[in-house]
Order: structure tokens, then sequence, then C-alpha cells
């Protein structure tokens, strides 16, 4: 007979209305995410910015002995590079629109130059077009139309509705030229640019005072900061480790971008180089800048490098080298071995990196598509220090 043990412990059970408790929390913070973004995106982007450049402020306040003038120093620094960048970018972007009107003279030189007889798919589709309409006019002429067994009032039918059909025609409004309609386009494209470049410099302005604040306030903030775990020790040192780890990976994130944008301009360099385009260092320049902004940026790069070597070469298989090159390489350098460094420093699932990024992007545009990457890794970060987080981070672990 075997020996009795004790009552087994009930296997944990999760009610339905906690399991639709928590997703409907999830929704409600995604919801707040996108509803507060015009305030939660500069917030983080100068949160983030503080934690990037904290060492050099440290460093330069050992130096000047004064933190707030360190913190400024250091800020107007940031703001130099990120004007050299935006002026080379700029540069690279007005120098192929003021080139656009060669490049569609360009184009419709190549379509003049085209011979009409050519076997060419639009020729043979009209040919074939041409010959169902005989095979139909020899259809209907089989059996002829008898006229007087019309009646008077079918007769009356066809004027009137050939009447209307004439009138309709004449108040419709004349056809819009290709011309017009490429003027409109710019002109909405530009008035949409202008609104997007103010909203960007709005947040950018907000993002450096949030970073000169967090800076300025220094240990004394960080210990207020703390502070708020003080109820339990070790509540406390568990929010001062998480902290540090998320200071650590955002220096972490910023070195990786450095490294994987270096080598794409250098890439992007060698190639336009190779090709005999012109100011191939200013296009590499461009191409790290773009690579920022994981996959818009790159596209955009994709379509302006194939509309410079068309330019340079005059034709078409040129510009799709070019493009189908720039796609290769940022598929490539921008997604697979971005995310894999990215997933290998911080110890996060490249999959993981790759579908925040996506979720960000969806969520706050542009945006989430460059704060994205960091904001997967300090979630990650954040579940691991958290107990009800542990599921999540073990999941997310790389």
């Amino acid at each position: 007979m075997t020996a009795e043990t004790g009552p087994r412990a009930p296997a944990p059970n999760h009610p339905p209305a906690t399991v639709a408790v928590n997703v409907l929390a999830v929704l409600a913070v995604i919801v707040a995410l996108w509803w507060g973004r015009s305030f939660l995106i500069p917030l983080t982007a100068g949160l983030m910015l503080s934690m990037l450049v904290m060492p050099v402020v440290a460093w330069l306040t050992r130096w000047l002995h004064l933190r707030m003038l360190a913190t400024t120093l250091t800020l107007l620094l940031v703001m130099a590079v990120l004007g050299l960048a935006g002026a080379a970018f700029g540069d690279q972007i007005g120098r192929v629109a003021g080139r656009a009107p060669d490049m569609i003279s360009l184009v419709a030189q190549q379509l003049a130059e085209t011979e009409p007889g050519a076997d060419s798919l639009l020729q043979r589709a009209r040919v074939a077009f041409q010959e169902l309409d005989r095979a139909a006019d020899r259809l209907s002429n089989v059996k002829p139309l008898v006229q007087t067994t019309r009646s008077k009032a079918a007769l009356r039918q066809a004027e009137l509705a050939a009447s209307n059909a004439a009138a309709a025609a004449a108040a419709a409004p004349p056809g819009v030229s290709i011309s017009q309609t490429a003027t409109v386009a710019l002109r909405d494209t530009a008035v949409s640019g202008s609104g997007v470049l103010l909203k960007l410099v709005g947040d950018l302005t907000i993002a450096f005072f949030v970073a000169f604040f967090v800076l300025s306030g220094g240990p004394s903030l960080a210990d207020q900061f703390l502070g708020l775990w003080d109820e339990r020790p070790g509540l406390r040192l568990r929010a001062e480790h998480c902290a540090l780890e998320c200071v650590r990976q955002i220096r972490i994130y910023g070195g990786v971008l450095l490294v994987t944008n270096s080598v794409v301009g250098m890439v992007v360099w060698a190639a336009f180089a190779l090709s005999g385009l012109p100011d191939a260092a200013g296009w590499g320049m461009t191409a790290a800048v773009l690579h920022v902004v994981p996959y818009l940026g790159m596209a955009l790069l994709t379509v302006l490098g194939g509309a410079e070597s068309f330019l340079a070469h005059g034709t078409l298989s040129a510009a799709l080298g070019m493009s189908a090159f720039l796609m290769l390489m940022s598929t490539l350098l921008g997604t697979v071995v971005s995310a894999w460094l990215q997933g290998r420093a911080a110890k996060v699932n490249p999959a993981a990196v790759f579908i925040g990024v996506v979720f960000w992007g969806a969520l706050w545009g542009v945006w989430g598509l460059l704060l994205g990457p960091a904001l997967v890794v300090l979630l990650k970060v954040v579940a691991e220090h958290t107990r009800p987080g542990k599921r999540l981070a073990g999941l997310m672990k790389g």
C-alpha cells in the first residue's frame, strides 16, 4: 500500500475576468501612448539624449567645476553636429530637387526617341485591341439592323439619351495636363513638408530643454528620483540597478548606431565613387544621416541614389542598378546587421527588436522608428528588474 502524500497545491487558475482586465489595460496604455505622443516624444528623446551625453557632461564638470556650463557646452556641441548633418543632407536634397527638371526632360527625350513601330508591350496591346474591335464589327454585321421595325418611342428615347450625353460632355471640365498635376503635387508636398519640418524643430527644441534641465540637476535629481522607492531598501536598490542599466544600454545603442551608420556611409561613398557619380563623399555622409531613421531613411536614399545615377548616366538601367544595390545594402546592413548587433549588445532577441521598431513606428511615426530600438531595450531592462515582467524579459532575451 503506497504512502499517502499531502494534498497538492491547486494549479494557478486565471479567471477570464483577469485576462480581460489585462488586455484592456494593455490597450489603454497603447491608446495613451498614441494620444499623448506630442508630449511623450520630446520627453523620451530628451531623456535619452541626457543619458547618452551624461559622460561628456561629467568630464567637463570635473574640468570646469561648473555643471551648468558643462551642460550648455555639451548640448551646443550636439546641436553643432546635428546642424552639420542637416546641412549635408539638405544640400544633397536641394541638388537633386534643382536637377529634377533636367531629369524630366531626359525622360521625355528618351520617350520621344522611342521608335513608334518597335515591338513593345504597348504596341502589341494596341494591335490586339484593334483586332478585337474588327472582330466585334464583323459579328455585329451578320444580321443587318432593320430600322423600319423600330417604334417612334424608341427613336425618341435614343435621341433624348444622345442629347443628354452631349450635354454631360459639354458640362464636363477640361482635362488636366500632366504639368498641372505635377505642379499641384509639388505645391502640396512643399506645404506638408514645411509642416513636418516645423514639427521636428519644435520637438527637438523641447527635447534639448528636457535634456538641459535633467543634466543640470545632476546627482541631486537622481537621488530624488530614487527616493520614490525609499520605503523598501531592496526596492530602492533594484530601482538603482535598473536606472544604471538603462543608462548603459542607451550608450551601447548610441555606439551601435555610430558603427552601423559609419559603415553604411563608407559603403555608399565607395559605390558612388566606383560608379563615377559626382560628390561621392557627400552622398556617403547623406547615407549615414538617413540611416539614423531605420527603413524610411534608406528608402529615401534608394530613390535619391537612383535619380542621381539616372542623371549622371542617362539610362534607366543605371538607375535601377544603383537602386537595387542601395536596397540590398540597406536590407543587409541597415536591418539584419543593425538588429543583430543591437541584440547581441543588449542581449535582446533580434526578432523582438524588429517587431518593436515596427510597433513604435506605427505608433509614433518617424520618431518611433528612431527611438524604437532603444525603447525595446529599455522595456527589457525594466521587465528584468520587476517581478511581473520576468516572463516578458525571458521572452525578449536573446
